[in-house]
């Protein structure tokens, strides 16, 4: 009868005070000096009340919806992730800071863009303060992540400044930040008639033109009537004070 007999390896190396929990820990540690960590992106179950972004005034109702009680607290970064169709296949509570401030990470905003296959995004924060003018960093990130998404044919259509009462759009502005930098020229002449559309409606009185003068009380109104006369200006070729006279007849009818 055969006896079973097993080669026993002979040690080559003795471990001396090191105890497995020890050597365990160093090789978890080794490993994940080589691991690739993956984004986990979680889709939750929320009702998208606006699934369907068609213009700015639909992406302020959504973004305040998202918002809704941070919005006079704290700043909040949401983006809105569309697909060619300018559905909303998802958004994504990036960052929530102080009443003026909060942090922008560019990579991780593309990287969850390229994650869900979007083919658009559109920026937006708050400011609690209740003023929906940029500052010069909200400039600034929207240049970087414009120029970030464009390697991977995404798309920035539009970033909104929400307050309580109103936003600011900077597609809607035209903010050379998003739509890019206008030749020095056109910039020239661009603000040489902004200057003439300023002078001429600091000459309006609440006596002489009460619909407009009303109109220019606030930042927002002044922006939309100075728009206004922009397109007049260009559409008809004529200057702006021959404009503004004939803006207040047409106000006085829709009164």
């Amino acid at each position: 009868m055969a006896i079973y007999k097993q080669n026993i390896p002979q040690a080559h190396f003795v471990l001396s005070g090191v105890g497995l929990d020890d050597l365990n820990k160093r090789i978890k540690e080794i490993e994940n000096d080589f691991r690739v960590k993956e984004i986990d992106i979680t889709f939750k179950e929320e009702r998208l009340i606006y699934n369907s972004i068609k213009s700015s005034d639909d992406a302020y109702k959504f973004v305040k919806e998202v918002i809704y009680e941070g919005l006079e607290i704290q700043e909040h970064f949401v983006v809105l992730y569309l697909n060619q169709g300018n559905k909303v296949i998802g958004y994504y509570k990036h960052s929530k800071g102080t009443i003026n401030s909060t942090q922008v990470d560019v990579e991780l905003i593309v990287a969850v863009g390229i994650k869900i296959l979007a083919k658009a995004v559109i920026l937006s924060h708050n400011h609690p303060s209740g003023t929906a003018e940029p500052s010069k960093p909200d400039q600034d990130i929207t240049k970087k992540l414009k120029e970030a998404f464009k390697y991977f044919d995404i798309a920035i259509l539009d970033h909104i400044i929400a307050t309580k009462n109103s936003y600011y759009s900077f597609v809607d502005h035209g903010d050379a930040s998003l739509s890019g930098s206008k030749d020095s020229t056109s910039s020239a002449i661009e603000n040489k008639l902004r200057q003439e559309i300023f002078d001429q409606l600091k000459k309006v009185t609440k006596v002489n033109s009460p619909n407009i003068w009303e109109k220019i009380q606030s930042a927002d109104g002044y922006r939309a009537m100075e728009e206004q006369i922009i397109k007049q200006v260009i559409s008809h070729q004529i200057v702006p004070a021959a404009i503004i006279p004939q803006l207040e007849s047409q106000l006085e009818e829709y009164d």
